[in-house]
């Protein structure tokens, strides 16, 4: 299962989605993927958005289970394809190489991964 940024993001922000992602989170347990891309947004995001929490919020990400995947490059050509194609943003491009890599659904909050050819779990 690989990991879209908007999830991890969705708990620690504690978003409409919270519940939801936590519970995939959980029900996925042994099986979740994430491109150090991503990882490098949620860093992004949780120093910006919650300064005084960011080393808190960090252990709790390296500590979640997730297995960060770095790009390479055939990713990075499968990424570079799917923003022409789809399009996405950058960090989602990434989500969708590694799964397309990896030969897994990609578990995400964003509605923009409804366009893509892989199998995408997304909160109703």
């Amino acid at each position: 299962m690989i990991v879209d940024t908007s999830v991890i993001l969705a708990i620690f922000f504690k978003e409409k989605h919270f519940d939801w992602a936590t519970e995939q989170l959980n029900l996925h347990a042994n099986d979740l993927l994430m491109s150090t891309v991503n990882l490098a947004e949620v860093l992004i995001l949780i120093n910006d958005k919650q300064p005084k929490l960011s080393k808190f919020l960090e252990e709790q990400i390296f500590n979640s289970g997730i297995k960060f995947i770095p790009p390479d490059i055939q990713q990075a050509q499968i990424a570079a394809l799917a923003r022409l194609k789809f399009p996405l943003n950058l960090g989602d491009c990434f989500v969708y190489a590694l799964a397309v890599q990896e030969d897994s659904p990609i578990l995400t909050i964003d509605r923009d991964f409804k366009k893509v050819d892989r199998l995408v779990l997304l909160p109703d």
